[in-house]
């Protein structure tokens, strides 16, 4: 059976603020904490500890929002205050004054707390990090709700004066009024910006443009809307109270597009991650799941009596706060079922989801905050590996992870430091031994265990690398012997190798050497469990440099003996126009060679070194030489005119004249050697005509002696030897 609720009266309120409770009600965390959407981030499944802590803060507290900072702010109606709680800590921090009647509270993106007075028409607002009062705005009559917008106007819904005060978070001044329809209660924002406004006394929503902040529309609903919630999908859902439905709103067109029926007195609505819109009805004792893109009801969910207030965690559990019972319905938002009653303190108000994940329950009748805890949750451990030795800082990532220890393989982590949301730890790891080990985190609450999730890995060693050396210019594929190679980088004089592999077994790493300079290097192999240096390291070897060939030519038969010089010569071949020269020696300094010329055409030859440090060539300095069939040649000699008495030599003296048998032509400055008997006269050098001359008068005894004289013509490349021999003739 539904209860039919006036407008501007709350359903049910605490004995103790019977008397003079403000028209449109107390608030609750599914509007003031998080603007009635939801929150959209996923986040592992949450297991839940009974709400044993209880935190103490001012008179009624009816709303709570949290802060990016992590800080919770609890406003107080009856004390005019708001408590400041650390969620690392659960302790109250500050107490902040504020105007009376405090009613709800919303959280700018700049970290400014928003806190609208009722019974003093204004705004109190705070600064998240020094927890003071920046200023208090001036706002209509009976300022209700707030709400901020994407670009941080902040709007606070008039219940009396029928409008909309919009302030702008960086100055705190209010921007402009903007009027609705009679009181105006809830409201939230789309994700196109556009403002709802539910009006009451007027059964409609008013649609304001954050933009021009005007208004764009109004759109009648059911009757009392006093609740809002957009789904991720834009569809803007508005629970009326009084007529047990609720009316959905596309935020594109701002046309009605469905009324669905839901339970008696529908109170609060939140939208999970998923996009199921969670309705709490106030008189029926259960949560109706519309799903929103279809805009049926899928499940009807039982709670406690009297479910005030509703909340969706990161990780898409949902929070209903029972009033009449004092506990609050943990339902599982994939299954729709309820998976925790947990209890907390007298006539439970409000309630919204910190950013660690814990969930905080006001309680107007005790004056006391419930924190819900939650048990710890691991998503990952970065790096999962590290030395043997340890002192590896690694990243543990999850959910209300606030004050937790950490082992390994029971072994204590150092330095842990935590994030003010409670999802990350970054620990420095015990020194443990080869192999995998157990990661325990472990809260007040409990504790998450983690086999396997961490590596202790052996410091790798090395035993040698093939080849040894390389050119200068990089390039080598070398292979790297060692054990624990896993994971392994390498370095030759600091600088990183290339296309790195490393087998299965961790025994065996192939690389590319970088480039680098001429002589040997220190070969680093560095795994995350340590280094180790390869022995006798990796040399590098110059680029050869050539100078000189000696001699210059030779026959195409091959055969020469030549010298080369130059730098860089160690292990080098010889090629002649590509073709292996033989017999190929270096000296030890690497400067000079020494190799016998293979066969090859007439004409000049490149002569090319190859080094394991590189090629160079020289392509001008060896000619081979044609094989040429010297001409026959024919020397006459002129017999010899002597007077004996007395003894002397006539004129011409001794001539001889060379001819090329071959063309019959004289052969010119060609060498001609006079001797007889076997002694030595002279030379003389064949003229224009082929003829050599020479005066020989001392030697007259021994020609006449031997006969007469010989003439010899040793020869040439191109031309024959020949000799003759001329008699004397006595005068």
């Amino acid at each position: 059976m539904s209860t039919t609720i006036q407008p501007w009266v709350t359903p049910r309120i605490p004995a103790a603020l019977a008397q003079g409770t403000p028209p449109g009600g107390l608030p609750t965390a599914a509007t003031v904490a998080h603007g009635a959407q939801g929150v959209s981030a996923l986040q592992p499944s949450l297991t839940l500890l009974l709400a044993t802590l209880t935190i103490p803060v001012g008179t009624t507290p009816v709303g709570v929002a949290a802060a990016p900072n992590g800080n919770l702010y609890v406003i107080n109606f009856g004390s005019a205050n708001v408590s400041v709680i650390n969620s690392a800590t659960n302790t109250v921090i500050a107490t902040v004054p504020t105007g009376n009647s405090p009613s709800s509270v919303a959280v700018a993106p700049n970290g400014n707390v928003y806190v609208a007075n009722q019974s003093s028409a204004n705004v109190t607002v705070i600064n998240s990090t020094t927890n003071t009062v920046i200023t208090t705005v001036p706002t209509g009559n009976n300022p209700f709700a707030v709400a901020v917008a994407p670009n941080g106007n902040v709007y606070v819904t008039n219940v009396a004066s029928a409008n909309v005060t919009v302030i702008n978070s960086t100055t705190n001044t209010v921007i402009t009024t903007v009027p609705t329809g009679a009181g105006p209660d809830a409201v939230a924002v789309a994700p196109n910006g556009n403002v709802y406004v539910t009006n009451q006394g007027s059964n409609s929503v008013t649609v304001i443009n954050s933009a021009t902040n005007t208004v764009i529309a109004t759109v009648p609903v059911g009757t009392s809307p006093q609740s809002v919630a957009v789904a991720p999908n834009g569809n803007v859902y508005v629970g009326n109270t009084n007529s047990n439905n609720v009316t959905v709103i596309n935020s594109g067109t701002n046309t009605v597009t469905a009324t669905v029926p839901v339970g008696a007195n529908p109170f609060k609505v939140a939208v999970a991650p998923n996009g199921n819109v969670y309705v709490a009805n106030f008189a029926s004792a259960n949560v109706t799941v519309i799903n929103s893109a279809t805009n049926t009801v899928i499940a009807t969910v039982p709670t406690g009596n009297i479910p005030i207030a509703v909340a969706v965690a990161p990780n898409g559990n949902v929070f209903v706060a029972n009033a009449g019972s004092n506990t609050v319905s943990v339902i599982n938002s994939a299954t729709n079922t309820v998976t925790d009653t947990v209890p907390v303190g007298t006539d439970p108000e409000a309630l919204t989801v910190a950013p660690s994940g814990n969930v905080y329950v006001t309680n107007t009748g005790s004056n006391t905050v419930s924190v819900i805890l939650l048990a710890p949750t691991v998503t990952s451990i970065s790096p999962a590996q590290g030395p043997a030795t340890g002192g590896t800082v690694v990243t543990i990532t999850g959910t209300n992870l606030s004050g937790a220890t950490v082992t390994f393989n029971g072994n204590a982590a150092t330095n842990l430091f935590y994030n003010a949301a409670g999802t990350q730890i970054i620990a420095t790891t015990p020194a443990g031994v080869p192999g995998p080990a157990t990661v325990v985190v472990t809260t007040s609450v409990g504790a998450v265990t983690l086999p396997g999730a961490f590596t202790y890995a052996a410091a790798p060693t090395t035993s040698g690398i093939t080849p040894t050396q390389g050119p200068v210019a990089g390039g080598t594929m070398v292979t790297i012997t060692g054990t624990d190679l896993t994971g392994a980088t390498v370095t030759l004089c600091g600088r990183p190798a290339s296309n790195v592999i490393v087998n299965p077994a961790g025994t065996q790493i192939t690389a590319i050497t970088p480039p680098g300079t001429p002589g040997t290097c220190p070969v680093v192999v560095t795994t995350p469990s340590g280094a180790s240096t390869v022995p006798g390291g990796f040399t590098y070897l110059a680029i050869p440099v050539l100078t000189c060939i000696t001699p210059g030519q030779g026959p195409a038969a091959g055969g020469t003996v030549v010298t080369i010089t130059g730098t860089g010569l160690t292990g080098a071949t010889v090629t002649f126009n590509g073709v292996p020269a033989t017999a190929v020696s270096v000296n030890p300094a690497g400067t000079q060679i020494t190799a016998t010329t293979p066969p090859g055409s007439p004409g000049t030859a490149a002569v090319t070194i190859t080094t394991p440090g590189g090629t160079a060539t020289l392509a001008c300095c060896f000619t081979y030489q044609a094989v040429v069939t010297p001409h026959a040649t024919s020397l006459t000699a002129t017999p010899a005119l002597i007077q004996l008495f007395p003894l002397q030599l006539h004129f011409p003296f001794l001539t001889a004249t060379l001819t090329d048998t071959v063309t019959g032509l004289p052969v010119p400055g060609q060498i001609i050697t006079f001797s007889t008997g076997g002694h030595f006269l002279g030379t003389a050098i064949t003229d224009a005509n082929g003829t050599a001359t020479l005066v020989e008068i001392l030697s007259l005894p021994l020609i006449i002696l031997n006969g007469g004289y010989d003439a010899t013509f040793a020869g040439t490349p191109t031309l024959q030897p020949s000799t003759a021999h001329a008699p004397f003739i006595a005068l």
